[in-house]
């Protein structure tokens, strides 16, 4: 016969159940900053490592901001975090965005397509340190090529030997830096596969603007992790007809003709 004993034990483990499932129901809450911080930077697959460089603080200090315990989280540190990534003060003011799905709405609200560029740390270990980028001059009277020194740094920026600096944007597949001429202020882009990196020399394109008239310039060029005789580098390169390519006035020309019809 079952006693009253035996049905109090009974519905005590079923409310000890109810109380369980309830607080893994509850875990995706988020009541503190800290706590919302460590899930922002978890959907956007950021590491402590990368923070720090990012802010120019240690790491050991970034991983106390995720701890509420620790009182470490200031408010100029969110805002710091908000403009170094374009992420919503709106997160952490608004009290009542408290749960995992809430963040992910309005993260998805505001990058409404996955980031094109990532922190992929093992892509920029690869790089980190001097290359040498070779290529045809943009005039063709100049029969020898451009060495040009070029350094990656840890916080993703590039520099090289003529002080042209920019900044390097690591893809799924490919990378691409973005490189500022110190004097003209024109930009240039490089683009390289990441796969090629792993043999230290590959080729890359190149879109510049060529610093005597200033005409719109492609090139295909190498780069390498050492020095190569600049004579190995022209039977490397090949012609110059097949490796470069400069804009026809002519097109200008014409599109401006376009213009003026059109208006």
């Amino acid at each position: 016969m079952i006693s009253f004993i035996d049905i109090f034990i009974y519905l005590l483990g079923k409310l000890e159940q109810k109380g369980g499932r309830d607080m893994r129901i509850s875990d995706n809450r988020l009541y503190y900053n800290e706590e919302k911080l460590k899930y922002v930077v978890k959907l956007l697959g950021l590491t402590t490592k990368d923070i720090a460089q990012k802010l120019e603080m240690r790491d050991s200090f970034i991983s106390k901001l995720f701890n509420y315990k620790t009182n470490k989280l200031k408010r100029v540190y969110l805002y710091a975090f908000c403009n170094a990534y374009n992420i919503p003060m709106e997160i952490f003011d608004n009290k009542e965005i408290d749960t995992e799905s809430k963040i992910e709405k309005i993260l998805s609200r505001k990058q409404n397509v996955k980031p094109i560029f990532h922190h992929h740390r093992e892509e920029l270990e690869k790089l980190i340190g001097v290359w040498y980028f070779y290529s045809y001059p943009s005039n063709p009277r100049l029969t020898d090529v451009w060495e040009t020194k070029t350094t990656f740094y840890e916080d993703y920026s590039v520099e090289d030997e003529h002080k042209n600096r920019g900044t390097l944007y690591i893809g799924q597949n490919q990378s691409v830096i973005l490189k500022e001429s110190r004097g003209s202020k024109n930009i240039t882009t490089i683009t390289f596969d990441n796969a090629r990196i792993f043999y230290n020399i590959f080729p890359f394109s190149r879109v510049s603007k060529s610093n005597g008239m200033n005409k719109e310039l492609f090139n295909f060029g190498v780069c390498s992790r050492k020095k190569i005789d600049k004579d190995l580098i022209k039977d490397i390169l090949g012609n110059i007809s097949e490796v470069q390519l400069q804009m026809n006035y002519a097109l200008l020309e014409r599109i401006t003709s376009y213009i003026e019809m059109d208006i």
